[in-house]
């Protein structure tokens, strides 16, 4: 697979390597601030490049059945702190920290600006890059994401953080599973379902305390007029972790298209792959022009 991103890839070829039956695309270390970061970066060297975010309990490779989408752009993706292979600090984290792990990254690449995307978590990141950070972003996808959590939203975080601490990651498996991908997904064991499974059985009580503590500081929802980039929200009805109502108003404040997936749970991504690396490709087609 030439460099690990290219439409001659087939998707079956793009699962096997997400769940681990193919050869790792090559990933880097790098120091950041006193945090290691894993990364990976594939594609022409002189194209624009794409900052892809994954979501909660993750990792980079929640984007390998994506690739074809940003064929022929420069893909970055990275493991945030607390998440894969990359540096477990003792928490609590904030967007903050998250947002400039990643411009501490652009910098040591040598690289000017980006269009990024975020899908749940990595969405609440990105928005925080192109808040605090404008200069660095050329255009702005948010997945599955949000900008603003109720108290009781928030609440719910800190009581999963608390049963995790106690009883460990088995106590919230199946429950986040429920939330975040459908019945039909669970039912045949799909790529998607069978990678987020063990990601969140990887995950440590440590890490999902300190980076939930990071979600639960989320309050964006008032800023994003500030963001002029071209922007794209792509969201589900009824998703559990992102209102209906909620991606209709990031919408309307960000001026962006809204686009829907359905059916699907949280992670709409992992259940619509070819719908949704269309709607990448052609959002990037757009802004990406000159």
């Amino acid at each position: 697979m030439s460099d690990g991103i290219t439409g001659r890839s087939t998707l079956d070829e793009l699962w096997e390597l997400m769940v681990g039956r193919g050869p790792r695309m090559a990933s880097s270390r790098i120091e950041i601030d006193g945090i290691t970061l894993n990364y990976a970066i594939s594609g022409p060297a002189d194209a624009p490049v794409v900052c892809l975010n994954h979501c909660f309990a993750s990792d980079h490779r929640y984007w390998d059945p994506h690739l074809p989408a940003f064929e022929g752009f420069r893909v970055l993706r990275h493991d945030a702190r607390g998440h894969g292979e990359s540096g477990k600090p003792p928490g609590p984290y904030s967007l903050e920290m998250m947002a400039g792990d990643i411009v501490g990254l652009l910098d040591a690449l040598d690289i000017e600006h980006v269009h990024i995307c975020g899908v749940s978590m990595g969405g609440m990141i990105a928005q925080t890059v192109a808040l605090d950070h404008p200069g660095r972003v050329a255009s702005l996808a948010l997945v599955n994401t949000t900008s603003e959590y109720s108290a009781d939203q928030r609440q719910a975080w800190r009581d999963r953080a608390a049963l995790v601490q106690r009883d460990g990651m088995a106590a919230v498996h199946a429950a986040l599973m429920a939330r975040w991908l459908t019945a039909a997904a669970a039912a045949s064991r799909s790529p998607g379902y069978v990678y987020m499974e063990e990601m969140i059985g990887r995950f440590s009580p440590a890490s999902f305390d300190a980076a939930s503590a990071a979600m639960c500081g989320l309050d964006t929802m008032p800023r994003l007029p500030e963001i002029e980039v071209p922007s794209l929200v792509i969201a589900t009805p009824d998703d559990p972790g992102a209102p209906t109502e909620t991606s209709k108003k990031m919408a309307e404040m960000l001026g962006a298209p809204l686009h829907w997936l359905e059916p699907a749970q949280h992670l709409a991504s992992l259940e619509h792959v070819e719908r949704f690396n269309g709607l990448m490709r052609d959002f990037l087609a757009d802004a990406a022009s000159p």
